[in-house]
């Protein structure tokens, strides 16, 4: 593999440990991100793969040399951050050139690389703009420029979507995974939005509390959750908690303070306390009430538009709220209506909280 985490920790004083045993085997070609919470640990890593930070234990390793003990200029690594961290003073092509001159590059070679990066970012006609007159995005161009010029071995990118609207990341996320594709070095991607990483990723390292609870292809990630955490933080999901009623080799009925959930048996025997998710998606409402696992009679408390779906706010009869969206052009229920909120044994992720 091209970049190898291995075994990375970092701790702070005597109780705070922010990475713990990190490991991770990146392909040249890969776009990862790493996606969490604040405080999971992510931009430590990063920060660590960069060299702004040493490892209280392991190595890091890029095209299979140990760079644990260099400095990030020798690493061959760029980064780029949240903030743009433009020169406001000097021009789209000052601010190009500038980490190639403190490389000490021919004049040449110099306007070579910042007529590439003029030209696979889409700046040419912008070269003499200050920062000020360029938008968010053009001003987002100009920051990855800076960290593309000196033919990086790997990128490293710490949230560097965040301050921008909406729309314009969306149009963000799709010009940065075709300059990594194009380029054809990893990128590692720091984020605590879902959507980006599953967006721009062909593997996601989501983690938690220092740790990484799963390395997987972003598919995976979504539609088969590894843990209960991932469960919740990845997608849109309703959860329920129950005790195992009855099993047979492939299935388990749970019951779940009155409503009655069919899953994949995940190794529960009757008694076993499980914790389940089902995402919004991936439940579907009938007209008019009828009960069975799988099946709760509810009541439509609330619509929400969201674009391309609709996400109906559910009251079932033991209280509980659930949530289902649908697309686009699915047939449409009001406030008030009585209804029944179906979905597959499959689409249950379950997780047995304690076994006897």
């Amino acid at each position: 593999m091209y970049i190898e985490i291995d075994g990375i920790s970092k701790t702070y004083g005597r109780r705070v440990k922010a990475l713990d045993d990190i490991n991770m085997a990146i392909d040249k070609h890969e776009f990862i991100s790493l996606l969490g919470p604040s405080g999971s640990g992510k931009t430590t890593l990063l920060r660590i793969i960069a060299g702004l930070e040493t490892p209280s234990a392991g190595r890091v390793l890029i095209d299979g040399k140990d760079v644990t003990g260099q400095p990030p200029h020798q690493r061959g690594v760029a980064m780029v951050f949240q903030e743009f961290l433009l020169f406001p003073h000097r021009t789209v092509v000052e601010n190009l050139s500038f980490p190639l001159r403190m490389l000490h590059l021919e004049r040449g070679e110099i306007a070579r690389r910042v007529g590439w990066a003029l030209e696979i970012l889409s700046l040419t006609g912008l070269e003499n703009r200050y920062p000020r007159e360029l938008s968010g995005g053009q001003q987002q161009r100009v920051a990855l420029g800076r960290g593309l010029v000196a033919s990086p071995k790997l990128l490293l990118l710490d949230e560097p979507l965040a301050n921008l609207d909406r729309e314009l990341r969306q149009e963000m996320e799709i010009e940065i995974r075709r300059y990594q594709k194009e380029l054809g070095i990893p990128f590692i991607y720091v984020t605590h939005n879902q959507e980006e990483a599953l967006s721009m990723s062909d593997r996601i390292a989501v983690m938690s509390m220092g740790d990484v609870e799963d390395f997987a292809e972003r598919t995976i990630v979504y539609n088969h959750p590894k843990t209960p955490f991932i469960a919740r933080f990845v997608g849109r999901s309703n959860a329920f908690h129950g005790r195992v009623r009855s099993v047979s080799s492939t299935a388990m009925v749970v019951d779940c303070n009155g409503i009655a959930v069919q899953a994949s048996n995940v190794g529960a025997r009757p008694g076993d306390e499980v914790d389940l998710y089902i995402k919004n998606e991936k439940i579907s409402l009938l007209r008019g009430t009828a009960a069975g696992e799988n099946a709760p009679a509810c009541t439509v408390r609330d619509v929400i538009l969201r674009g391309n779906f609709t996400e109906y706010l559910l009251a079932a009869a033991n209280g509980q709220m659930l949530v289902a969206g649908l697309p686009a052009g699915a047939e449409t229920f009001l406030p008030g209506e009585n209804v029944t909120a179906v979905w597959d044994e499959a689409a249950v992720d379950a997780f047995v909280r304690r076994l006897q």
